[in-house]
């Protein structure tokens, strides 16, 4: 070969490995804040606690980010130690993240603990709110662990903790009587006691996250109850980082039905105690499944999608017959709560994160009964499929077609959007992971 040929094979060296495409490298990346109030907020969930205030902190909150790249897609989940995490929220904490670093998508999640603080604009300072402090450290978890982005892999296990009763007891006439307390662990139907765990480690195995997905309503701790705390997931969190090293997070599956046998436990009938016992029987078995995986992968793939769906209301709130019944129920200020609360968050948000080709999350905005949880695991063609509730919104109760007119709390009380409308999100998120697996087409096959 010539010389002049030379050179032209040598460029055409040099612009093949320019083209070539880089091949993608899966990497996690985690951070962590401490967003626990000031004592003497207002506290989430049970309207018998009054105008009682915090007066104490049991064990800290915290926002947790995990970041997943696969060197063109990345996504950050956050999973928040609070009550619920509204679409307003939402938004507010994406536009931080946006202004530092650029992400296909943030995921935040609550975990539902009703020990966390009610969201007040003016608490403790009108100037400097813990809400906007708690926006700000969480936008800045997430920012702290896309900067420290490594190689990883993952690896996905199940198993099974018998921890929680159906609270809705359906009689023989049909109607439901509400089972709040189950301390003789009573069998009650339908329940889910699956957990999954996804583990997140560097090549080498040193573990950097590990995702548990139970579905449960934090609340073994009650309105008598002062004291802030994450209830029972903030005690599985804490075994499992102190066993396993890295970070534990945990995500809520589909637990609107769904309560401890130990429900609204009074501390001075063990409620500590009955919530740490919880908490290390599920960090137990979350132990047992992450030290017995032995397939780790690095998926070549992240695919995300987000989908919102305009809702229509469960009650026409401008009927008047409507407003007395809300007023008989809880008075003028639960009706314009209603009214305000539907008109910002009827846009539902549903998110779908495929890792890979074997793991999949889905993230609905509110409490969606155990059967919405289990009819998406069973629907789904992706071998690891995850129910997350509590996510990106906050829209109440999503009770089954049959539980709404059957009745009972959630059922038609404390709920919001349509009859249908939790089956019609889970269906748009089977059809959304359904496409970006490649098992759906938006051309028909030859």
């Amino acid at each position: 070969m010539n010389s002049a040929g030379m050179r032209t094979a040598f460029l055409l060296l040099l612009l093949a490995i320019a083209v070539r495409p880089l091949a993608a490298e899966f990497r996690v990346g985690t951070a962590k804040a401490d967003i626990t109030p000031p004592i003497g907020s207002r506290m989430y969930g049970y309207g018998a606690r009054g105008t009682n205030v915090s007066t104490g902190v049991h064990d800290p909150l915290f926002a947790k980010a995990l970041v997943v790249s696969d060197g063109s897609v990345e996504v950050a989940l956050v999973t928040l130690d609070l009550g619920s995490f509204g679409a307003d929220n939402t938004r507010r904490v994406r536009a931080l993240v946006r202004r530092e670093v650029d992400l296909d998508g943030v995921l935040l999640v609550a975990s539902h603990t009703h020990s966390a603080p009610v969201f007040d604009s003016s608490f403790p300072d009108p100037d400097a709110p813990w809400l906007n402090s708690m926006e700000e450290k969480a936008a800045r978890a997430v920012v702290e662990a896309h900067g420290r982005l490594q190689l990883a892999r993952l690896s996905v296990g199940w198993g099974r903790v018998e921890e929680g009763h159906n609270r809705r007891k359906v009689l023989p006439d049909g109607s439901v009587e509400m089972m709040w307390g189950n301390r003789e662990r009573l069998p009650t139907n339908p329940v889910d006691y699956s957990v999954a765990v996804v583990a997140f480690d560097s090549p080498d195995g040193e573990p950097l996250a590990t995702l548990v997905n139970f579905a449960c309503h934090p609340v073994v701790l009650g309105p008598e109850n002062l004291e802030i705390s994450a209830d029972y997931p903030g005690a599985m969190m804490a075994m499992v980082e102190e066993t396993t090293g890295g970070q534990a997070m945990f995500i809520q599956g589909a637990a609107g039905d769904i309560n401890p046998f130990w429900d609204k436990t009074p501390p001075s009938e063990g409620g500590f105690e009955q919530m740490e016992r919880m908490g290390h029987a599920l960090g137990a078995e979350v132990i047992r499944i992450r030290n017995g995986l032995r397939s780790f992968s690095q998926p070549a793939s992240l695919s995300l999608r987000r989908e919102t769906v305009l809702l229509e209301p469960r009650w026409d709130l401008e009927d008047p017959d409507v407003q007395e019944k809300f007023r008989t129920l809880g008075g003028e200020a639960l009706l314009q709560r209603y009214r305000t609360r539907f008109a910002d968050e009827r846009e539902a948000e549903i998110d779908t994160l495929l890792v890979g080709n074997s793991l999949a999350l889905a993230t609905f905005p509110g409490e969606f009964f155990v059967e919405h949880g289990l009819r998406l695991k069973q629907g789904s063609m992706i071998e690891n499929t995850l129910f997350v509730g509590y996510g990106n919104g906050a829209l109440a109760y999503f009770p089954t077609i049959r539980a709404a007119a059957e009745g009972g709390y959630g059922g038609r009380e404390a709920t919001l959007v349509e009859v249908g409308a939790g089956e019609k999100l889970v269906s748009r998120a089977l059809i959304n992971l359904h496409y970006q697996a490649g098992k759906l087409r938006l051309v028909p096959d030859p």
